[in-house]
């Protein structure tokens, strides 16, 4: 295997990885969720009293807006920075971030300054999306190969699976 490819990052690859990375990998769902799922109960809870007690379904009622409207805001805020920095790195002309080499011995990425390997089984994860392959060299820290949905791409994931452990190998894209 031997593959040399200039990872040019469009605003598309760019939010796809975003997204996927934020709510899957780092799982970072589960916080606004609990968020929302305390909220209605305690909002259940009032509108089981409203009976009862007087002002609890107006209660009931603020505690569930603000369950629903918090996260949904959250998730707003993310989307608009993504676009915000997606415009700050100029991702629209699609400038070439970094070289990836794929061989047998590994992942070799490079930049005007800086160049680091990595053997394929040091890698973290490897994850293929519908635009891209995250090539995870570390938990929090992926390397970006954009790829499509041709042959070419398709033997492209194959060769890193066939170099990867299984364990380590995520396909997305579907």
């Amino acid at each position: 295997m031997n593959y040399t490819v200039q990872a040019r990052i469009t605003p598309e690859i760019f939010q796809e990885f975003a997204w996927f990375d934020l709510l899957r990998q780092q799982r970072r769902w589960r916080a606004p969720l609990l968020f929302a799922g305390i909220m209605a109960v305690f909002a259940c809870i009032c509108f089981l009293a409203a009976s009862r007690v007087r002002g609890a379904a107006l209660l009931g009622g603020v505690l569930l807006g603000v369950g629903i409207v918090l996260p949904l805001g959250w998730l707003l805020s993310f989307y608009l920075s993504l676009r915000a920095e997606a415009k700050k790195r100029k991702l629209t002309q699609a400038p070439a971030a970094y070289t990836l080499r794929l061989t047998d011995q590994g992942l070799g990425v490079s930049n005007e300054t800086e160049q680091a390997n990595f053997p394929w089984s040091q890698l973290h994860r490897v994850c293929r999306l519908r635009r891209c392959i995250c090539l995870y060299a570390a938990p929090h820290k992926a390397f970006l190969l954009p790829s499509g949905n041709d042959d070419k791409a398709d033997r492209l994931w194959q060769d890193i699976c066939r170099q990867v452990p299984g364990e380590k190998v995520r396909d997305y894209s579907r």
